[in-house]
């Protein structure tokens, strides 16, 4: 892993800031006992106060493990952090944050930064992990390879699909009253139409 020590967290501060005059003492005094006992106490207390317990999924859900819900968001940075966090504009910065929240719990199961150039796909690696759950995806997930991996894992998906999507619907679920019209075997865009 990285280095942690307040010289290295100093030395990354001032690479990210570009303010080299920062000395050591003066960023060292921040961090008296009393300020680092206050940061630990509202971190313990944060920690303790998590509510870790599940949430039983009602309904239709109930048949899951879990509802996962993954997507990634942007923050912009300072400018000066563009050569680590590069973005998809010229002369910025920024940081995206990928996370994969369980809805039973209202938790994080699983996050990751990267620079804000790098695809929502390639952060979401399945496994077992994802053996009876549902998970719900946003366009920047639309991927065939993932959805194959997620049902060889047990897992099922729900996804917004391109605009120009076409498939074939190969099965109805539900037999409709009234004056309905038989879909299967219709292209999604002729039913659309």
């Amino acid at each position: 892993g990285s280095d942690r020590s307040l010289q290295a967290f100093l030395d990354r501060y001032v690479e990210m800031a570009d303010c080299d005059e920062l000395s050591y003492a003066a960023f060292h005094d921040w961090f008296e006992p009393g300020f680092v006992a206050l940061l630990r106490e509202i971190l313990d207390d944060a920690i303790e106060n998590l509510d870790t317990g599940r949430a039983d999924l009602n309904g239709r859900l109930e048949r899951f493990r879990d509802v996962l819900i993954a997507d990634a968001t942007i923050v912009s940075l300072y400018q000066d952090a563009a050569d680590i966090y590069t973005a998809t504009g010229d002369h910025q910065a920024e940081l995206k944050l990928h996370l994969t929240e369980s809805l039973s719990t209202g938790l994080p199961t699983r996050f990751r930064t990267t620079d804000g150039t790098t695809h929502e796909r390639s952060q979401l690696p399945t496994g077992e992990w994802v053996a009876d759950a549902l998970i719900l995806l946003d366009l920047g997930f639309y991927d065939f390879w993932l959805f194959d991996r997620i049902d060889q894992n047990g897992g099922w998906f729900v996804s917004r699909v391109k605009d120009n999507a076409n498939f074939e619907i190969v099965e109805e679920l539900r037999t409709w009253r009234g004056n309905s019209i038989p879909l299967e075997g219709e292209s999604l865009q002729a039913v659309l139409e």
